[in-house]
């Protein structure tokens, strides 16, 4: 019996005392009020497996030391004790769940830390994958098998997974939170990426895991933090191969899939509070490319017959799958507002189903702003589809109208000299002005623009740093985005708080107030109530950074950016919106910026009397090939209205090319509605060549062909 508290006197390492020190310590903690009996006294600890040369008391198994003599590979005797210790160790839920500890001495599991030493446990499940020689084990059928330390260790888990292993319910006892580590254990075991362990390890691990207190769920995602970034990323493979398996089998969701997929979110709530591997290694696709997602969705939706779907777990989904749900549960509200306004139409007088917009371009910004403020049912109005007409233009949207629509608009609000935003050299990105003129209506028509774009499937060419698309899903900003915000600014701050030579209020001199400028005169602005009398110390700098931060990214444009976000979400806001991350809503909003037209060409398809092999046809993609990224950026807005790849890239994008007519003095034309090329059938390719350049250079406004 001993007490895995450190500092107290039962502890195996504890302090000692001579009997006299040991006497007057006794009175004084009599008298105290202050001092109680150590919460950790009278735990038995049990027989474990600990990753030491030198074990610390007869009850641990040095798997170190005995991985490591030479005597293991040749003794019959070693071989058999290894063996029968593995056995003994991980197939008991009490000794696993004392096991590969840190320094190999019994410590308390907590809230924040589970005690496991995972360095331990990587380099013990290493040296025992390592070991392929077969030992000398007899089966208990008196048989000589001709297992590895692998089988030993898989077959202790299949015996520890026979029995009960689940432990009852925290209920805050601390002393219980130890019996939660053989789960982390077991996760981390390099054999669930064998197949032959799935019926016997993986499905009753994960199901253990599921059947445990979301409490305890939460405890053993918090502890994998600790986990590094080599074995966290083997384990998501294993979880990640299992799905896989399973829905390429069996194409459908089953109780395992669904408990595997679970028991992986654990490993994507630790990565994301700790990130250490990619977000995108979680993407899973078979789910992407094999699930019939419109189900998916409809599941998702009726929580109350259905206990599972991917969308409720959409860490596995990747930004091409998220878009089309988007775009589903947009087009299931867009059916919805059109219903309503016809059903309205006939009892309550006319009302069209679709958002039009009648602007003039000169009065882009003024004309759209007024009509959608005029909207007498704003919100309902901005869930039906999109219809722009430009006032004087004979072009009917069919999707392309819309697109031009968005890319002015955007172009004209983030002029400089409209005074909305400025413009950050280091990264080329906009940040909102916190000395704008205008008022909240401005911001909020373009939180609604972003939105409406997203609502009707249109790409816009915004450059926002990641702390803007951060803030949108409710991620409170720190000084790394301030870092990717502002670089140098971020890089004068993170200098404070790394400062060592002296005493940063004698080097740097600063107050907790910030300076800035406004229309060419410098303010102060303190950073707490009496900020300009408080100096900055090393005591204090990191909350004076903290409130630099927050001042910068939040206070100094909560006006603007509020009303940018209330309209950004009164579009497209909901639970749908909610399976993006950041990174992903900005893939979503601006596309990709990587053009390859090597795809567009091999989807591309030819109409009219056109062929792939047809001599124009050719000189054409040879023409594309050879041109800049900037001509081909301005085809590509000639051809669909956008000058950035879709979501899902190019390759996904449908491009047709027709024939218009022989040959000619007529240039290219398209319907960028449909991404159809309209081109005649020029027999010379430089004037191809000159006629199409000519044609992207003058691609803006809508009129008969």
């Amino acid at each position: 019996v001993h007490c895995t508290n450190r500092n107290c006197f039962s502890a195996l390492d504890g302090p000692r005392l001579d009997p006299t020190c040991a006497a007057i310590l006794a009175v004084k903690l009599a008298q105290s009020t202050t001092h109680f009996l150590c919460a950790g006294a009278a735990i038995t600890i049990p027989q474990s497996l600990q990753w030491v040369e030198t074990p610390a008391n007869s009850d641990v198994v040095p798997l170190k030391r005995l991985l490591g003599e030479p005597s293991m590979r040749s003794a019959v005797q070693s071989q058999v004790e290894l063996a029968s210790a593995l056995r003994m160790c991980l197939s008991n839920p009490d000794s696993l769940s004392w096991s590969f500890l840190k320094d190999g001495k019994p410590c308390r599991a907590t809230e924040e830390s589970s005690g496991i030493d995972f360095a331990a446990v990587e380099e013990a499940y290493a040296a025992i994958k390592k070991e392929r020689m077969p030992l000398a084990v007899v089966n208990g059928r008196g048989e000589l098998t001709d297992s590895t330390l692998m089988d030993e260790v898989a077959s202790a888990y299949e015996t520890l997974f026979r029995g009960a292993v689940v432990p009852v319910a925290v209920g805050g006892a601390t002393h219980k939170y130890e019996a939660l580590r053989l789960y982390v254990i077991v996760m981390l075991f390099p054999g669930l990426m064998e197949p032959e362990y799935h019926n016997t390890i993986f499905k009753k691990l994960c199901a253990g895991i599921n059947a445990l207190a979301p409490v305890q769920r939460e405890l053993i995602q918090r502890w994998l933090r600790e986990c590094e970034a080599p074995m966290l990323r083997e384990t998501v493979v294993a979880f990640q191969q299992f799905i896989t398996i399973y829905v390429n089998e069996y194409r459908c969701i089953d109780d395992h899939v669904a408990s595997a997929t679970k028991a992986l979110g654990l490993l994507y709530g630790s990565n994301m509070e700790r990130t250490r591997i990619s977000y995108k290694e979680f993407y899973n696709d078979a789910i992407n490319e094999l699930v019939d997602f419109s189900e998916d969705f409809a599941r998702w939706k009726d929580t109350q017959r259905c206990s599972f779907s991917f969308c409720a777990h959409s860490f596995v989904l990747d930004p091409a799958t998220k878009s089309k749900l988007l775009q589903l549960d947009a087009n299931n509200q867009m059916r919805s507002q059109i219903r309503g306004a016809l059903f309205r139409s006939i009892f309550g007088g006319s009302e069209c189903p679709y958002l039009i917009l009648r602007v003039r371009r000169d009065n882009l910004i003024r004309d759209t702003l007024l009509q959608i403020s005029a909207l007498q049912h704003e919100h309902e109005d901005l869930k039906k589809p999109l219809k722009v007409i430009f006032k004087g233009e004979e072009g009917i949207d069919e999707g392309g109208v819309q697109k031009e629509f968005f890319q002015l608009i955007i172009r004209q609000t983030f002029d400089l000299n409209y005074g909305m935003f400025t413009y950050e050299e280091d990264t080329r990105c906009f940040w909102f002005s916190s000395t704008a003129l205008e008022n909240a209506r401005e911001f909020n028509l373009i939180g609604k623009v972003l939105g409406l774009a997203i609502y009707n499937s249109v790409i816009l060419d915004v450059h926002f740093p990641m702390v803007v698309y951060r803030k949108l899903m409710g991620i409170a900003p720190t000084l790394e985005d301030l870092k990717a915000c502002q670089p140098a600014l971020g890089r004068g701050l993170q200098q404070l708080l790394d400062w060592k030579d002296l005493d940063v209020e004698e080097v740097f001199s600063r107050t907790f107030t910030v300076d800035y400028e406004e229309f060419g005169v410098v303010k102060s602005h303190p950073l707490k109530t009496g900020g300009d009398l408080v100096n900055v110390t090393n005591e204090n700098r990191v909350e004076y950074v903290n409130l630099y931060v927050r001042w910068v990214l939040e206070t100094s444009i909560a006006l603007q950016f509020t009303a940018f976000a209330d309209g950004f979400h009164q579009v497209c806001g909901g639970a749908a919106l909610r399976m993006f991350i950041a990174e992903e809503l900005e893939l979503l909003i601006c596309g990709s910026p990587a053009l390859d037209f090597k795809a567009l060409e091999d989807n591309a398809s030819t109409e009219d009397g056109y062929t792939r092999d047809s001599e124009v046809i050719t000189n054409f993609w040879e023409i594309v090939h050879a041109m800049s990224l900037e001509e081909k950026k301005k085809l590509l807005f000639f051809c669909t209205g956008s000058d950035r790849s879709p979501i899902r890239g190019l390759g996904s994008m449908t491009f047709v090319i027709s024939r218009n007519g022989p040959d000619s003095d007529r240039l290219p034309t398209a319907h960028t509605c449909f991404n159809h090329l309209l081109l005649p059938e020029y027999t010379d390719k430089e004037k191809l060549r000159r006629c199409l350049m000519t044609a992207i250079n003058n691609s803006e406004g809508f009129g008969l062909m």
